[in-house]
């Protein structure tokens, strides 16, 4: 198996299997359905640039038509999905819908007759860029910008954990954006065909927005992480930068969280203290120090 069929497969499966894992966690949300379709969406758009070059040369032009479904579908996914994430009481609004109604009609139509693009070479898909091709990038470039506003706007009014979770959305968008023009409308344009290292960004693009989807209460999250409790291995991982965003973007609200969550800790210790006071009083204060220190001693960390 060479390069050119190992890295769309590889990166395929892992959009999968990503979209699959953010699905299946527990209290599921609207997001992490429409996050699925999105990571389905982006795996087939890869595995099928993976084994067209298997079809007999007769078909391979139908079947390059064919790859531009899936990401045709995709920045309105995406856009849908940052609509649900900023929780907007107007919902996705009618217009939206027409225009990606008669958007995704024009592209399914032109890709089954076989009118996206024509190869020009049967053996590398090397492809000459007609006017559909140049209205699909744009139709792509257009969802893609809507997100980027949608996400952008409510997220200089926002604060604390949903104003970070939003600037993940918005991180993740803006740089899925230009790799994506790049390497399936530029770099096409000077004769250099690798669409597929695309999905170098959009992992990363799809990481961001799981973080964004899943995290709720950060400080919550960091407490049940120092008592050992089981979560999700993406909340673990992400906890700790999740907080020193929240500290860079919105620093009155982490500082009021921040000592919120140190004075019930505060009050946890003085309980204990209590409790070992009134069960044993025969320890002295410097071993209670000790008990309490090895108990507490990571939460100020």
């Amino acid at each position: 198996m060479n390069l050119n069929m190992l890295f769309p497969i590889s990166a395929g499966m892992l959009h999968f299997l990503f979209g699959v894992y953010v699905f299946r966690l527990k209290p599921r949300q609207k997001p992490q359905t429409t996050f699925f379709i999105l990571s389905l969406l982006l795996a087939l758009w890869l595995i099928i640039q993976a084994f067209r070059g298997l079809l007999p040369p007769e078909y391979r032009n139908l079947a390059l038509n064919i790859t531009f479904l899936p990401i045709a579908y995709s920045p309105f996914t995406l856009y849908i999905l940052c609509k649900q994430l900023e929780r907007s009481e107007k919902g996705i609004p009618l217009w939206a819908y027409l225009v990606a109604l008669i958007g995704q009609t024009y592209i399914t139509l032109t890709c089954l007759f076989q009118e996206m693009a024509t190869l020009k070479n049967h053996e590398s898909f090397v492809f000459d860029l007609n006017l559909n091709y140049h209205f699909l990038v744009f139709y792509l470039v257009f969802w893609m910008c809507m997100a980027i506003y949608a996400v952008a706007r409510t997220m200089l009014v926002r604060r604390g954990d949903f104003k970070v979770r939003l600037f993940l959305v918005l991180l993740g968008a803006v740089l899925a954006l230009p790799l994506t023009t790049l390497f399936v409308y530029f770099l096409p344009l000077l004769g250099i065909y690798k669409p597929s290292l695309s999905s170098i960004g959009l992992i990363i693009s799809s990481i961001l927005w799981a973080v964004a989807i899943l995290h709720y209460d950060a400080f919550e999250i960091k407490a049940e992480v120092l008592k050992g409790k089981e979560l999700p291995l993406i909340h673990r991982v992400a906890s700790g930068g999740f907080l020193k965003l929240m500290e860079k973007l919105d620093p009155m609200r982490f500082v009021q969280k921040s000592s919120k969550a140190k004075a019930e800790i505060t009050k946890e210790i003085l309980i204990q203290d209590y409790n070992l006071t009134a069960n044993t009083g025969e320890l002295s204060v410097e071993k209670r120090a000790q008990i309490l220190s090895k108990k507490f001693g990571k939460y100020f960390r």
